[in-house]
């Protein structure tokens, strides 16, 4: 069974962009420290002339990636793209130019980092195929070259090891970096298989809204700060009809319908700061960062909303509700208990009513 990769989160990109930044820039660095010993070490015009352009390049590279973030994807790619051309060329003329007999050259040891970059820039399974797909072409050169009858047969015995050994480590490279992708894939999956299920055990499965658990959290947190702070109990009235007259499937329907009235009645995000989630059953809470008249307020709000969104089958929708403000240093249960007698008086008053709490 495969698994469909995850889109890359904000975290991921980031991490990815920081990546290829640091890679370039690595790159850029090591370019300028060895054109600054060039004088000493008898580069070629040649060789000097590609350190300048793979500075240029990197610092260009970086330049863009650095100010436009949302260019990661061309910029790797170019990046991957001029690596694995540079590569493959690279150990073309150097085992077809002389003097080839000292060795495969400084680049050597970089050669691997085309792996790193498509690693980098792209999700697992294409950067398998691009890093195969190097490495059979380098492979490619070097079998050609150990084949072909022209080359000198000391050159071969001489290259053959470092060959051999170059190969052997760009084959491990790839199958580490593989390896290491399938274990970041589980854990980020694992991860959010986590977070998942940590959110759904704080969220009621048939209205998505925050169940009891949650709510008593918030307000436990909520009764320790600063501030006035009032609760809204709600509770359907005539419920246990709706589901002997019309089956529980539109029960539910009904519940997960005031869910989305009482979701967008109250005022929601940080600045609000009110919270609402089904209590239990029929029964809805409302945490209000305010006092009796901005709770009453919503109240009225939320009675409208409900008239208005009737349910095809069973019509309009009425609540009863007891509203309570909380009192200086008043726990949890207490204010709760207020809030349930005013709900409870306001069924005895016929409900389709709100009573206040003393």
């Amino acid at each position: 069974m495969t698994t469909a990769p995850l889109p890359l989160s904000d975290a991921e990109f980031a991490f990815r962009r920081g990546s290829l930044l640091t890679v370039l820039g690595a790159v850029l660095v090591v370019s300028l420290i060895t054109l600054s010993v060039q004088a000493h070490w008898n580069f070629s015009f040649t060789d000097q002339l590609l350190l300048s352009l793979l500075a240029v390049k990197n610092a260009a590279l970086l330049t863009w990636l650095w100010r436009s973030p949302g260019a990661f994807r061309l910029v790797g790619l170019i990046e991957l793209t001029i690596q694995a051309f540079t590569v493959l060329l690279r150990l073309y003329l150097t085992l077809h130019s002389a003097p080839g007999f000292h060795g495969l050259g400084g680049y050597a040891v970089w050669m691997i980092f085309v792996y790193l970059v498509a690693f980098i820039v792209l999700p697992a399974r294409q950067a398998l195929l691009v890093s195969g797909a190097v490495f059979l072409g380098l492979l490619g050169i070097v079998t050609a070259y150990a084949l072909d009858p022209a080359t000198d047969p000391a050159m071969r015995v001489g290259l053959g090891n470092p060959l051999l050994q170059t190969m052997l480590m760009h084959a491990t490279f790839i199958a580490l970096l593989g390896w290491q992708q399938h274990l970041h894939g589980q854990f980020v999956r694992a991860l959010f298989s986590a977070r998942r299920a940590a959110t759904l055990a704080h969220l009621d499965d048939l209205t998505g809204l925050p169940n009891r658990r949650q709510l008593g959290r918030w307000l436990d947190g909520n009764l320790r700060e600063a501030g006035a702070l009032s609760v809204i109990l709600l509770d359907l009235d005539h419920f246990k009809r709706v589901n002997d007259t019309f089956g529980h499937d539109v029960g539910d329907e009904v519940l997960r319908q005031v869910a989305g009235v009482l979701r967008g009645s109250v005022r929601g995000g940080e600045r609000g700061g009110d919270r609402v989630g089904r209590w239990g059953g029929e029964e809805f809470l409302i945490l209000v960062r305010g006092d009796l008249d901005t709770a009453q307020m919503i109240t009225g709000r939320v009675r409208a909303q409900l008239g208005a969104a009737r349910h095809p089958q069973v019509g309009a929708v009425t609540v009863s509700c007891g509203v309570a403000q909380a009192l200086p240093g008043e726990a949890a249960h207490d204010l709760l208990r207020r809030a349930d007698e005013a709900l409870y008086a306001a069924k005895r008053a016929g409900r389709d009513t709100v009573e206040i709490a003393a």
